[in-house]
């Protein structure tokens, strides 16, 4: 086992050990985390209020229902006997400010409905296309049928696609790319008092639709007709906080290129973070290559009985990151590093939610080389731009948002793979 394998699992196993270590630190973290979570307008997962707010003081002072209305939104999964979120929102006779009252997810719903002076129904209010009935309960968007395409499995998967540029190493300091991609992710818990899940996904990306110009290096007869292709897998274990301010990943991730040669490369990635507050957080995040690759370059036209090799390695970096988690969902993280070459690194992500089950997302990421500008600096370069949309089918896009068991980081690409590569 090389010393960089070593290394590696040194590094994840001490990030797991101090996250567990933090996982359940006592009944003072929990109480905190208890209060911050009701007290605070931003309440974090899943004690957290639905984003489908209920009606403004306006709006219910518009109603036929104003004294002692009580109106109970809840979303629901599965069934319409599968409550995950509750929220009591109570409103007096005067303009006082509304409060809200969080019911962990789980328990039972025992409600009236909305009720006028003299403890009878009233009619139906409805807030940015939310229903509120009598009974209390919102109109889910969608409802689960049966079977195996919309059972209740469907709530734990997320579906992407979008457009990208890279380039890196196997580019051969001559060649950008540019395609589209899509792919799959799905997260759900294992089990047990620690709030761990885990997480499967797979990506494939679509690049230099009219050929490429890696081939360039002996001449510009050797220019490919051929596009690009690669498919990349992701599965780990991670774990979000519900009390607490530790949160957790790590994950194998594996690609397969195929480009001007094949190659296939593997490498672990993990992520540690600290809640500051419930919409600060800061981290460390670090990506180790575990197994290379070396491709044989093409024949030399010139010189045919020389024989040259590329020598790919995942490129192994160490950055520290802030994340920011938004009032009305999403998040976005700012990153700066370092790679085991001494580059520099710099890049950003941020999800942003849309419409019904919708979201925007987008990643950047660059290394500048330490071998600074010229032929070196060009091979070095790394570089990728991403941004799609994400479906979160069967579910509002801000309760998929808040989910405890979603994937702290997502499937693998260009931007969470980088590579270094030399000529020999």
């Amino acid at each position: 086992m090389s010393r960089r394998t070593i290394f590696a699992w040194s590094c994840v196993i001490a990030s797991a050990l101090s996250a567990l270590g933090w996982a359940c630190h006592g009944e003072a973290a929990e109480t905190e985390y208890v209060e911050r979570a009701t007290g605070s307008p931003v309440a974090y997962w899943s004690s957290q209020v639905v984003r489908r707010q209920p009606p403004t003081i306006e709006q219910v002072a518009r109603s036929p229902a104003r004294t002692a209305s009580r109106t109970r939104p809840v979303m629901r999964t599965s069934s319409p006997d599968d409550i995950t979120y509750q929220t009591v929102m109570t409103t007096q006779e005067t303009d006082e400010e509304s409060t809200a009252e969080v019911i962990p997810p789980g328990q039972p719903v025992v409600t009236s409905g909305t009720v006028d002076e003299e403890g009878m129904e009233t009619g139906i209010m409805e807030d940015n296309g939310v229903v509120y009935e009598p009974g209390g309960f919102i109109q889910p968007d969608v409802y689960y049928g049966g079977g195996l395409l919309f059972g209740p499995w469907i709530q734990h998967l997320s579906v992407f696609a979008g457009a990208h540029g890279f380039k890196g190493p196997a580019d051969l300091g001559r060649n950008g790319n540019f395609g589209l991609h899509e792919g799959l992710n799905y997260s759900a818990p294992i089990g047990g008092p620690w709030n761990i899940g885990y997480q499967v996904g797979v990506q494939v990306v679509h690049s230099d639709f009219a050929g490429h110009e890696a081939l360039t290096w002996y001449g510009d007869n050797l220019v490919s007709r051929g596009s690009r292709a690669q498919m990349f897998l992701t599965a780990g274990l991670f774990h979000r906080p519900d009390c607490g301010r530790w949160q957790w990943s790590v994950l194998f991730d594996w690609m397969h290129d195929d480009f001007w040669v094949d190659s296939d490369l593997l490498q672990i990635r993990h992520e540690i973070s600290f809640f500051l507050d419930d919409a600060r957080e800061i981290g460390y995040m670090g990506m180790y290559g575990v197994k290379d690759d070396m491709l044989l370059l093409p024949n030399d036209p010139q010189n045919p009985d020389r024989r040259q090799y590329l020598d790919l390695s995942v490129l192994d970096r160490y950055v520290v990151f802030y994340r920011r988690h938004f009032c009305q969902g999403g998040e976005g993280r700012f990153w700066a590093g370092v790679s085991g070459y001494g580059d520099g690194l710099i890049g950003a992500d941020i999800t942003l939610p849309l419409d019904g089950s919708w979201a925007f997302e987008a990643s950047f990421a660059y290394l500048a080389p330490n071998t600074g500008r010229g032929v070196d600096g060009q091979f070095d370069e790394n570089w990728s731009l991403s941004m799609g949309l994400i479906w979160y089918p069967g579910r509002h896009v801000s309760e998929a948002l808040n989910d405890l068991f979603r994937s702290v980081q997502g499937v693998a690409d260009n931007t969470s793979m980088m590579f270094h590569g030399r000529v020999r």
